[in-house]
């Protein structure tokens, strides 16, 4: 199939903004690396998946301009919006994004510091408060022990004044 050379200039311009589309998507994965701190793997399978997905683009780039046909210029026109872009706006966002990222786990770690302290002194309240309640408990029932004690030697020092124990009261009966 033929294409006019006005045909072919549209596609390959079309596949430069594909290609600086691309390198967009790029830099948000740049983005989560700087955040996540990516180790090698992270870095091996995001940089796998995002070139998967630059292949479903072109393919599904090709479908309605090309019949589906991969041409090389336009491969070379992704390439060269991907460069054009990564090296211009790429180095802007890519330092706003190094300023932005050290923002973030500046406050996230103010943030991890505060709920560190709050969950410290919850423990610490808590800890408090159940040592205390245990201790009230076992006065309670070590006060609970002597009364019935106490009383018991009550009981039998009034049984035997009245005239005897407990066991003589019953054989009367």
């Amino acid at each position: 199939m033929w294409f006019s050379l006005s045909d072919q200039t549209a596609y390959f311009l079309w596949s430069i903004a594909l290609g600086a589309f691309a390198a967009a998507l790029y830099d948000l994965v740049r983005a989560a690396r700087m955040l996540l701190r990516a180790g090698k793997l992270h870095l091996l399978l995001s940089d796998i998946i995002f070139f998967m997905l630059c292949g479903v683009l072109t393919s599904l780039f090709a479908l309605p301009f090309n019949k589906g046909s991969v041409r090389a210029f336009i491969v070379f026109g992704e390439a060269v919006g991907f460069l054009c872009y990564y090296f211009t706006l790429g180095r802007v966002i890519g330092r706003f994004y190094s300023i932005l990222s050290k923002g973030i786990k500046w406050i996230l770690k103010k943030i991890c510091d505060l709920l560190k302290t709050f969950f410290d002194l919850l423990l610490k309240t808590g800890a408090f408060v159940v040592y205390n309640v245990n201790i009230g408990v076992r006065k309670t029932i070590t006060e609970e022990k002597r009364e019935k004690q106490t009383h018991s030697q009550e009981e039998t020092v009034t049984h035997c004044q009245e005239g005897g124990s407990a066991a003589a009261r019953r054989s009367q009966y």
